[in-house]
């Protein structure tokens, strides 16, 4: 009972989100505040605003989240109730994000945010490998959020206010403006998982695939494009944080597409492609420029659009199969089986995946091209050596995720040609190699109440392209293209083998998370143990050291208690005596 009221209610509360934002299109921006109070020269308070931007995140919000919940009252039954109202919060935190015109406010949606992704990483607690995650991700974006906390507060103080519409880069002197902004960037790389805090991201998979797709498509991780797109004219009136911010978005990009390019996981592919988009989001934005504003929101859109169905496909494969692990899923792809069962995922995720790559005709193709052309004429007319640096790591990266794209795809649905090969490469991966073929006649498509948002979404994943305007740079768009071959053609290439080489740097994905142990883990284990060593040798010691001398004392002292009167009276008489000498001594 109580978690059907929770799914109808989840349900209920992301379809509002959708009312909302179009009772919202077309009217008026504006803010309201309450519960203000002052502090000195400082008002503090609450406040909500409406504009373009939050029309457009309410949306994107409100349609993932009603495919998440619907999706998943066929997908889970396991601790629903909590799962289900976990995720409404989830939804309610990101909508006061976005609703936000005080910074106070923001920081509480976007610390709930961080709660809920705790626990619904946690959902199947009794794996480790999901328990470890969670710990994981909240540990790296709590040490964001610190960044991000201090960054509030010399913001408004520096601008004396807080309220975001209030705040003018005029106003505040250019040390404060940078420390402000860097302080806050802190917080968005921790919370958008981009380098150096990236590596939480891609071990948050297993928690369940819907949550996967609501944190990556269109919450948590998108929070931190949309509050650089909320404060634009205060981040770009540093060119300090605009080039800290190119340069961390061109190293995520590439660094996590590589990582993609190399990984053995349906779901840890797309989480490593969901950090590499957002880069691409990042690098947008920092042109500095409205046209890179837009294009970053554009993508933002068609991102939420296929990188939700693409979560929602893998968990299909993982409802039905068991496991979105190639090593596993490879044994029933040695006919094809996937894709002949399996019809409307093989439709569906081949939407997402085309997008995701690039391919015309699709809405990832336009977005990404957005980008492109906002670095190009960011670099081509301004000279700005960001823009060429954006240009050129956005289009090697296009053709990096066109690669990751077919070799997830291929892999997944068809019959390897040379079948022997393609088994060779994995054999020395896959535990249960030696076993004979599963049952595949036990393989079902999904239920409706799973297919419908699929196909929803890919409706979206191929029409969004077109809602903004269609103007092509046709020289972009056919660069753009090229690319996409280049990266299409050496993965089918390796599939048509049966090979799959995965350096083993790519593999381990530059051994980050083994770096980030011996830099960080183990130095607090050392301390931790010496703080222990500390505690118990030297500040316990002296504790006992006064305790073991008051019981000494008290021994002592029970031992002049005889219970004998001519002792009691010998020891005053020697006590008179001594007495008597002292002052004797004294009056000398």
């Amino acid at each position: 009972m109580i978690a059907t009221v929770w799914r109808v209610a989840g349900v209920g509360f992301s379809l509002l989100l959708i009312l909302i934002a179009g009772l919202l299109y077309g009217v008026a921006p504006e803010q309201t505040s309450f519960l203000n109070s002052s502090v000195g020269d400082l008002t503090i308070g609450f406040a909500v605003r409406t504009d373009d931007l939050t029309v457009l995140l309410l949306a994107v919000v409100g349609v993932v989240a009603t495919c998440v919940q619907v999706y998943s009252l066929s997908y889970l039954h396991e601790r629903a109730a909590s799962y289900h109202a976990l995720v409404t919060l989830f939804t309610a935190a990101m909508a006061t994000v976005v609703v936000a015109d005080s910074l106070f406010l923001l920081l509480i949606g976007w610390e709930v945010m961080g709660a809920c992704s705790y626990l619904l990483i946690s959902h199947y607690w009794e794996r480790r490998d999901a328990r470890s995650g969670a710990v994981k991700a909240f540990l790296m974006t709590r040490l964001g959020d610190v960044g991000f906390l201090f960054g509030i507060f010399v913001l408004g103080v520096g601008a004396g206010t807080f309220r975001i519409s209030e705040l003018d880069p005029a106003q505040i002197s250019p040390g404060v403006l940078t420390a402000g902004t860097l302080l806050l960037l802190v917080g968005v790389v921790g919370k958008s998982a981009q380098v150096p805090l990236q590596t939480w991201l891609p071990d948050a998979m297993p928690g369940p695939s819907p949550v996967s797709a609501l944190i990556h498509a269109a919450t948590m991780v998108a929070a931190g494009v949309f509050l650089i797109a909320r404060l634009y004219d205060v981040f770009s009136a540093s060119a300090t944080t605009m080039t800290v911010l190119a340069v961390i978005a061109c190293v995520t990009m590439l660094f996590a597409a590589l990582c993609a390019m190399a990984a053995v996981e349906v779901k840890r592919v797309l989480a490593w492609s969901t950090v590499s988009q957002l880069a691409i989001m990042f690098s947008a934005l920092s042109l500095g420029t409205q046209e890179g504003r837009h294009a970053a929101l554009f993508h933002l859109v068609t991102h939420a659009a296929f990188k939700g169905l693409l979560f929602l496909c893998a968990g299909v494969l993982l409802h039905q199969v068991g496991s979105a692990a190639f090593v596993v899923l490879r044994r029933y792809t040695r006919r094809g089986k996937l894709r002949k069962t399996l019809r409307v995922t093989f439709v569906t995720m081949t939407i997402g995946l085309a997008a995701l790559a690039g391919v015309p005709g699709f809405a990832g193709f336009f977005s990404k091209d957005t980008v492109l052309e906002a670095a190009w004429e960011h670099a081509h007319k301004d000279g700005s050596a960001i823009g060429w640096v954006v240009l050129a790591s956005v289009g090697l990266t296009a053709a990096f995720t066109a690669f990751y794209c077919a070799r997830l795809w291929l892999w997944v649905f068809f019959r390897t040609p040379a079948l022997a090969g393609a088994m060779g490469a994995f054999e020395q991966d896959d535990p249960m190699a030696d076993l004979e073929d599963p049952d595949t006649s036990k393989l079902k498509e999904a239920p409706w109440l799973m297919l419908g948002p699929l196909v929803l979404l890919a409706v979206a994943a191929i029409g969004l392209g077109y809602v903004d305007g269609l103007h092509l740079n046709w020289v972009i768009a056919l660069g753009s293209t090229v690319l996409v071959l280049f990266g299409v053609l050496p993965a089918y290439s390796l599939w048509s083998r049966g090979a799959d080489p995965r350096p083993v740097v790519l593999e381990r994905e530059f051994g980050m998370d083994r770096a980030y142990h011996g830099l960080f883990v183990v130095p607090v284990r050392w301390l931790s143990k010496l703080s222990v060593l500390g505690d118990r040798d030297v500040i316990g010691a002296y504790v006992r050291a006064v305790g073991r001398s008051g019981t000494l004392a008290s021994q002592g002292f029970r031992l002049l208690q005889t219970g004998n009167v001519q002792t009691y009276l010998t020891g005053a008489v020697v006590g008179v005596v001594a007495l008597a000498i002292l002052a004797g001594v004294i009056a000398r």
